[in-house]
């Protein structure tokens, strides 16, 4: 038996190297080590009793409404109104398992978090295509394998049935989207970019708060790079604002009130603006747990129940200053160390890593935000889409309250701030040169 060919061993060699190089292995890795840890968790265990406890059943609970024919309805126990108080699309999709699950709690739950697996897996596609995009194949390969072993892309697929983990797939697409808009802008394009915007909106209307930095962003002309026209950017606006209008309009006549996504903005700015907060919160109060908030609700209606919260939470505020600026310090802090939410989110509290979690937590967040400062310093103009998502994002949750989970979107920027933090160290990667940012922006697949 003749062995290979110089032929055929170089083409063997550049079919393993293509296979090794490619963000696919990435994916399929990230995924079959998903799928593992969610088999262990669930192995041996009785459905009705689970070993580990899920978060979400807010969610659940509407979801099984949907299923059952009753309309998007009664997310907290003792509330079988038609609510707007979550965003639609995970809901929806959820409600496929309990469909085709029969409504089984422990089947439908599985559902759930398989379907998180897939998004968050998936997750390494635009990460890649980022990272190639504004510093090298190498960098976006990196922080793609990053992403796939990365503890909260693993713990938030598994732990929270909550859409954190399409959130950040949707982010992350839409970044890689707006820097492909710079190579082309059609018409069909344009449209496409509307309407992702929409369904991320419908799937985490904090994400939205972007928008206008992104179109920004684009509207300026950078190096050699194309500029997006006024009237472009207006397009896009209105086709986000016509594909979110239907929804909008079901919520006002549905739930009795103008709601542009989501109503609970009032509870939440209450929830961690009042005089019973302790640490970021007082979850204690939250309409899930209190049946006296459920019997406002229903008494008041969302819109003026969420008004009502607001007032106070606004009133609270203006008379303490004071605690309100310290508010703001503990939910940064609760951001990007974790220190609040390690000993509260129930994975992390099983396996007694609390302590850790806080040190992994604020040293990933030092890393990623010291690879930041280096990109922007290198050249400022094609991370700033990057830079602006993790500055902004977690504005919001500042003024409310925060949770880690509320970051997760920005996490595959962070991953891949911290990946290039490395290779400026260890390889000298540089961020990409305004004059040579449009061959960049072509160069990806």
């Amino acid at each position: 038996m003749q062995g290979e060919s110089p032929a055929q061993a170089r083409e063997a060699s550049g079919t393993w190297q293509r296979i090794l190089s490619s963000p696919s292995l990435a994916v399929a890795s990230a995924l079959t080590l998903r799928l593992l840890l969610l088999w262990l968790s669930h192995h041996g265990e009785d459905p009705s009793h689970p070993r580990l406890f899920t978060v979400g059943l807010e969610a659940h609970l509407v979801a099984q409404n949907l299923a059952n024919g009753k309309g998007f309805f009664g997310p907290y126990p003792g509330y079988d109104l038609p609510t707007a108080c979550l965003a639609p699309v995970y809901p929806f999709l959820w409600a496929i398992g309990n469909k085709l699950f029969h409504l089984q709690f422990g089947a439908s739950t599985l559902f759930a978090q398989l379907m998180n697996c897939a998004f968050s897996a998936a997750t390494c596609w635009p990460i890649f295509g980022i990272g190639r995009k504004i510093f090298s194949a190498r960098v976006g390969l990196a922080s793609a394998w990053l992403w796939a072993f990365f503890p909260y892309a693993i713990l938030y697929s598994l732990e929270w049935t909550w859409d954190q983990c399409l959130s950040a797939l949707l982010l992350a697409v839409i970044v890689w989207v707006t820097f492909l808009l710079r190579e082309s802008a059609s018409s069909l394009a344009l449209t496409g970019y509307g309407l992702l915007w929409a369904f991320a909106t419908l799937t985490n209307p904090a994400l939205c708060v972007l928008l206008p930095f992104f179109l920004g962003w684009l509207l300026l002309r950078h190096g050699a790079g194309r500029s997006l026209s006024f009237a472009s950017a207006t397009k896009v606006l209105a086709i986000f604002i016509l594909a979110i209008m239907p929804w909008t309009i079901r919520n006002y006549y549905q739930v009795g009130g103008f709601v542009f996504v989501k109503s609970n903005f009032g509870m939440e700015l209450w929830l961690g603006n009042n005089p019973t907060v302790q640490h970021v919160d007082s979850q204690q109060f939250n309409a899930m747990s209190d049946k006296n908030q459920v019997v406002l609700l229903i008494l008041s209606g969302e819109p003026n129940y969420n008004r009502a919260k607001q007032r106070e939470a606004v009133a609270y505020i203006k008379a303490h200053p004071g605690i309100f600026v310290e508010h703001l310090a503990k939910g940064f802090a609760d951001t990007w160390a974790a220190i609040y939410d390690s000993y509260r989110e129930p994975w992390i509290k099983i396996f007694h890593l609390s302590r850790a979690n806080i040190w992994f937590c604020l040293s990933f967040s030092l890393l990623s935000f010291a690879g930041m400062i280096l990109a922007l310093r290198s050249s400022w103009q094609p991370v700033l889409p990057l830079a602006l998502a993790v500055l902004i994002l977690p504005a919001s949750y500042y003024v409310t309250h925060t949770s880690l989970r509320y970051r997760h979107p920005i996490d595959p920027f962070l991953v891949i701030f911290t990946v290039y933090l490395f290779a400026r160290l260890f390889g000298g990667a540089r961020a990409t040169r305004p004059s040579d940012e449009s061959a960049a922006l072509s160069a990806v697949h």
